[in-house]
């Protein structure tokens, strides 16, 4: 594929033809005997009101929900967010044989700190489990201090240990990263050798790379970092717990500042102003570049089926392994993404 896209340098060319070439290429990734590939969404993970629809027309593809209905208080009890324990939502996803692990997010480190209050969030969080009847419990606790370090590690022990007696599962979300002390805390805070042997799932947020708080514009998840973060991850453990975080959104750039974008939007530009996406071979997400008489110029990176295909051909080529895939950002995402994640299946999803 290198010197196929090598070709593509400097042109603009069609989306729908990048995925005809890319699937007319690709390699049979056929998965071992008994391995285990699952696909989660985090929901709501966009201000788009049709990441619930979405789910209802993908429950096919998707064998796990992570809704957002819960935060940790720093004195170890749990805040119900709005929405929260939604009955309705409960029994769609249940009759559509999706399992459910509600994600728990916006921590203070207090609740895992301290001996006591780690006690009191893990029976709460082991309470909540059984009186709504979940699957398990995801923790996604980001940008903790690097002095909570060990503490973070004996709180996953300590509630996997838990929810495990319980026949519950445990999952944990992570910052990526490519080395264990990398120079932000709130990835180096975060104890992989420790952390997988005791979950059940283990979700790595690769996306980002370029995001809000960057002031030029840029991939979202590239996919060199992308391999970087894995071999890291793959020299901590095997990969079949590892989840890949995937983004379903982009970023808009407009001088200097970015804002959220989705590619329905996107698209919506697209066709008004007659433009193409453009594409930089070795990365391959779609970019939008709005030079139009009147506005401001913006430059927009989003996922669509191009990249994520492109990117899925060769992690998967370099690590058949992997556990399966976790996205973010559904409501308003490219419909094709969902082929491309439904052809690169490696098996059926068991825990």
């Amino acid at each position: 594929m290198t010197g196929m896209m090598g070709r593509w340098l400097g042109l603009v060319v069609s989306s729908a033809l990048l995925i005809a070439l890319l699937a007319a290429n690709s390699t049979a990734h056929l998965a071992a005997a008994g391995q285990t590939w699952c696909v989660s969404v985090w929901y709501p993970s966009a201000e788009h009101p049709g990441g619930y629809q979405s789910i209802l027309d993908h429950a096919a593809v998707i064998d796990e929900i992570n809704p957002f209905w819960y935060a940790a208080n720093p004195d170890g009890s749990l805040l119900l967010q709005n929405g929260a324990e939604n009955a309705e939502k409960l029994a769609v996803w249940r009759t559509a044989g999706l399992r459910i692990l509600p994600s728990v997010a916006n921590a203070s480190p207090f609740a895992i700190s301290d001996p006591d209050t780690r006690a009191r969030h893990i029976d709460a969080l082991t309470a909540l489990v059984e009186r709504m009847d979940y699957d398990g419990i995801d923790i996604d606790y980001e940008e903790f201090p690097l002095a909570t370090r060990d503490d973070f590690s004996a709180f996953i022990e300590a509630l996997a240990s838990e929810l495990h007696t319980r026949g519950r599962l445990v999952s944990v979300t992570v910052h990526a990263k490519t080395t264990d002390q990398p120079a932000w805390e709130g990835a180096a805070a975060q104890d992989w050798e420790r952390l997988v042997p005791a979950v059940d799932i283990f979700r790595i947020m690769t996306y980002d790379y370029h995001s809000l708080a960057s002031r030029e514009p840029g991939p979202i998840g590239p996919p060199q970092w992308v391999l970087d973060v894995l071999a890291y991850a793959a020299s901590v453990t095997s990969l079949d717990k590892v989840r890949l975080g995937v983004h379903f959104y982009g970023y808009r750039w407009q001088r200097g500042t970015a804002a959220i974008a989705t590619w329905e939007s996107t698209q919506r530009a697209l066709e008004k102003f007659g433009l193409a996406y453009e594409y930089e071979p070795g990365i391959m997400e779609a970019v939008l570049k709005i030079a139009v008489v009147g506005l401001p110029k913006q430059t927009i990176y989003v996922a669509d089926a191009v990249g994520l295909e492109f990117k899925l051909e060769q992690v998967l080529a370099a690590y058949p392994d992997l556990g399966g895939l976790a996205i973010w950002g559904i409501g308003g995402e490219d419909p094709a993404l969902w082929d491309v994640v439904q052809r690169y299946r490696q098996g059926e999803c068991h825990l």
